[in-house]
């Protein structure tokens, strides 16, 4: 008889879950519709531009560096990481999933850091150290890291309003559980878009150095 009821718990608890899972994807595809209808088509047209761009630099690792040192081994790993990660976010912004996408955004921004980093110092002294933003972006990492590290950490209330907040039939308020267009959005992803384009720069210059200079050489 316990045995029954355990099962009947663990499949009403499953079922529970799915369902909550479908309601999140459906909310999710309305995010994604509320997003493209307010988004400039200048914004839309940059927004492909930029993806179209990271892709197609992202795709020369595929040739083969002869001399891989440690370093470039460490900067390879983090920019396909990098990679992955940019096209995660696109995704959590245009669904609603703001806290979410800034948090990556942090990520992506330390991970940017790290790679400069790499080209500046000694491996050795990196290891297991947090990413010094500030040293490497100065003044706008004065500004964006505190803010993103503000969202990542729920430091303060506000962070909540990225949720977007429900006003329910008896007059009570509350943050959504689901998904939901978010007018911080447009935002969201101008950070995102900000960061990823900087990568697009030290990513080119990578390049050049590690493998379009060999492929010219044929060594």
């Amino acid at each position: 008889m316990d045995s029954f009821d355990h099962k009947k718990n663990v499949d009403e608890l499953l079922s529970s879950a799915c369902h909550f899972q479908a309601d999140s994807e459906k909310a999710r595809q309305k995010a994604r519709e509320s997003y493209r209808k307010i988004e400039p088509v200048q914004h839309n047209n940059f927004r492909i531009t930029l993806d179209g761009l990271i892709v197609r630099i992202s795709k020369q690792l595929r040739y083969n560096i002869n001399i891989t040192t440690d370093k470039t081994s460490y900067q390879i790993n983090l920019s396909a990481s990098f990679v992955r990660t940019h096209y995660i976010i696109n995704d959590m912004i245009l669904n609603g999933d703001l806290i979410e996408a800034f948090t990556l955004i942090r990520k992506q921004l330390e991970s940017l850091t790290r790679l400069h980093e790499i080209d500046k110092k000694p491996l050795q002294k990196l290891l297991k150290q947090t990413p010094k933003v500030i040293n490497i972006f100065g003044k706008g990492g004065k500004i964006l890291y505190p803010a993103l590290s503000e969202i990542a950490h729920f430091a303060t209330p506000r962070v909540g309003e990225l949720l977007t907040i429900n006003t329910f039939e008896d007059g009570r308020t509350g943050p959504s559980l689901y998904p939901a267009h978010n007018i911080d959005a447009l935002a969201c992803y101008d950070r995102h878009a900000y960061v990823s384009m900087y990568f697009v720069f030290w990513f080119i210059d990578f390049l050049k150095k590690n493998i379009w200079r060999c492929l010219q050489k044929r060594c």
